[in-house]
């Protein structure tokens, strides 16, 4: 079994590619003294587990007043985390075995204003496989979180839906501009899975992107193992191109 390709692993791999770089939120490996920094840097900050999945160990931290901040996500156990304390307390909530020597290893990320013109934070999948060599782009949506913790995984509540209602009620593109927009995302998720596989053995690839206030695509993060139930909800005849793209592949390798 391969190992699995970690967040700070995957975020330096994909800094490599020139235009997959101009993509990427601001990431470093997590310490106190880079939580410190970003907290000060950044109006939003995401700390992630380097490992996990499913929308565990994913934190928002936001600054309240003074030198209190808002802890908002899910622990590794996928219990629902929603304090204000200060950076000391936060830091040993994250590493509550440290004094043992013993540290979990996360990143923190620049938090990327990426939200519908309601304030719902707003996420966008696109997935990427490589079909006889090429890379295609099986399907696309889009998703909501409606919970303030602004965590945008299925599994922890968001609604997903197709990209022309997402384009249309909940970011206002005109109909002429959406295309556009459409053809940027899967540029972007184009170019990052194939500097994934470069140098990670997969096959496909679940792309996680947001669009910040002027629409520009951001990367959140890479999935080397993304499911397609989501697409099976939402969109039955691009799940049934995913499913035809995995035989085309399984083919190519019998």
């Amino acid at each position: 079994m391969k190992n699995a390709l970690g967040k700070l692993e995957q975020y330096r791999l994909l800094q490599s590619n020139p235009l997959v770089h101009e993509h990427l939120p601001d990431t470093v490996e997590y310490t106190k003294e880079n939580l410190v920094n970003f907290a000060n840097r950044y109006p939003v900050v995401f700390i992630k587990h380097d490992t996990s999945g499913q929308g565990r160990g994913v934190y928002r931290l936001v600054k309240e007043r003074d030198h209190l901040y808002s802890l908002s996500g899910y622990s590794l156990q996928g219990k629902e985390v929603d304090q204000v304390m200060e950076i000391d307390d936060i830091h040993k909530t994250l590493q509550p075995f440290e004094r043992f020597g013993r540290t979990r290893p996360y990143i923190i990320q620049e938090g990327i204003n990426s939200v519908s013109v309601r304030g719902q934070h707003i996420n966008i999948r696109v997935h990427v496989q490589h079909v006889n060599g090429t890379p295609v782009v099986g399907g696309v949506y889009g998703s909501i979180a409606y919970e303030e913790n602004a965590i945008t995984n299925i599994c922890r509540g968001a609604f997903a839906m197709p990209m022309r209602l997402l384009f249309f009620i909940f970011l206002k593109v005109k109909k002429e501009e959406q295309q556009d927009i459409l053809n940027k995302l899967m540029e972007v998720s184009i170019a990052a899975a194939e500097t994934i596989v470069k140098n990670y053995p997969c096959r496909e690839c679940g792309v996680d992107l947001g669009l910040d206030e002027n629409l520009k695509p951001y990367i959140f993060e890479v999935n080397t193992t993304p499911g397609m139930e989501d697409f099976a909800r939402i969109d039955r005849k691009m799940w049934k191109q995913i499913v035809e793209n995995r035989k085309k592949m399984k083919d190519s390798v019998t």
